[in-house]
């Protein structure tokens, strides 16, 4: 997908100034394929790195892009995803998502996209293979 097509969905979304500075947006929109439909973005630190984490109609993409290292990409399938919460707090929010084999916590996200991430995550999936 062409990262104008993402910038335009960030706008669609409510969003885009909180995220068309991140050196993210440009690794997702080579991740996306045209079929994809971007519905939620935000992001929060896991494993000691802040990421940018992406849901869309096919998968959850979770994504470091470092403007000194290399960059690294977690690919989550939505039909993968076990269960999910959204721990709304004034500073301090998270997220939890469950898988079959693993359990990501994403801490210091932004509290103003509970309500777009819960969306995403109760949309349609639709079937992809990778």
């Amino acid at each position: 997908m062409a990262k104008e097509n993402v910038m335009n969905r960030l706008k669609e979304l409510g969003i885009y100034s909180d995220y068309y500075y991140r050196l993210e947006i440009k690794p997702l929109s080579n991740l996306l394929n045209i079929d994809e439909t971007l519905n939620c973005v935000l992001t929060g630190v896991l494993n000691g790195c802040r990421r940018m984490v992406a849901v869309t109609n096919y998968r959850i993409l979770i994504i470091n892009a470092q403007a000194m290292a290399s960059g690294e990409v977690i690919r989550i399938r939505r039909n993968a995803v076990k269960s999910w919460s959204f721990n709304k707090r004034f500073l301090l929010s998270s997220i939890d998502i469950y898988t079959e084999d693993e359990h990501f916590e994403i801490r210091q996200t932004q509290a103003a996209r509970a309500d777009l991430f819960k969306k995403a995550m109760e949309a349609p999936i639709k079937e992809f293979d990778e």
